[in-house]
């Protein structure tokens, strides 16, 4: 078993650490370019299984209803001072592996218990197995009096991206996520190891959930050789390669492309077009 991505990975999920202002430099972008790859024999399972080539995904990342968060001993409780931000990062269960490179939402605040998020998200990957799914952790973030702000996890979802058919197709649709008590870290336990179902053995955060939507997209092939694969992203970053599109960002995951701009603008992908 490869070990590499359950540690490299670890940095991004989250105990208590310090989200700084300091300009981008080299080493910015280097970090931010990093990515963890997936285990070697899940690449050989989807080869044997004729998984080669790449498919493009969209998940879309509505809110978070959140009415009894486990209170956090770290960081204090004053509520108008706290933001959420949600952490999305690729996982292969069946060999305990985080791989890719973890996301980061724009913080959030609460209201009437629940956070709003109205992100959309994409990726394309050739390992359509039911092993890989996406682990999305709630993160509450706090000031510090430096200016600097620490974030402690507040609960995280797995989202299972594929059924277990011999097609593997794309489980899409409305999707409601049950926010689990603990670290993303707990999926590496030795008792998860080779369990097709987490909710026997994860303790549901009661009244808390994460609703998503998650749908393949074909409109991201003509782009994919300018996005790593197994890599999310949103329509927000800077992506070498790609422009603004002149229809600007599209806020609402289901207007991100209409039959006729599928038809008319192939290489639009929210904001972006090919250069």
């Amino acid at each position: 078993m490869h070990h590499d991505g359950k540690y490299q990975m670890k940095a991004n999920m989250v105990k208590t650490d310090d989200i700084t202002t300091v300009a981008d430099g080299w080493k910015g972008v280097f970090d931010r370019s990093r990515l963890v790859p997936p285990p070697s024999q899940t690449v050989r399972l989807a080869v044997d299984s004729h998984f080669t080539q790449s498919h493009g995904f969209q998940l879309s990342l509505s809110r978070v209803t959140a009415a009894h968060l486990p209170q956090s001993q770290e960081i204090p409780e004053v509520e108008q001072d706290l933001t959420y931000q949600l952490r999305a990062t690729l996982f292969d269960r069946n060999h305990q592996h985080f791989f890719g490179k973890t996301w980061r939402s724009q913080p959030q605040g609460m209201k009437n218990n629940k956070i709003s998020f109205n992100e959309v998200l994409y990726f394309h990957t050739s390992l359509r197995l039911p092993s890989t799914v996406v682990v999305l952790e709630l993160v509450a973030l706090s000031p510090r009096p430096d200016g600097s702000q620490q974030a402690v996890g507040r609960g995280f979802a797995v989202l299972e991206l594929f059924i277990n058919r011999p097609d593997a197709q794309a489980a899409d649709g409305d999707r409601r996520l049950d926010l689990h008590h603990g670290s993303p870290r707990s999926l590496l336990h030795p008792l998860l190891r080779d369990t097709a179902d987490y909710s026997s053995l994860l303790k549901t955060i009661d009244g808390s959930h994460l609703d998503c939507v998650v749908k393949r997209h074909p409109a991201l092939v003509s782009m994919m050789h300018l996005l790593p694969e197994n890599v999310l992203v949103s329509g927000d970053e800077n992506i070498p390669g790609l422009a603004a599109s002149p229809t600007g960002v599209c806020s609402r995951p289901d207007s991100v492309f209409t039959a006729q701009q599928q038809q008319q603008q192939q290489q639009h992908l929210t904001r972006w077009k090919m250069i």
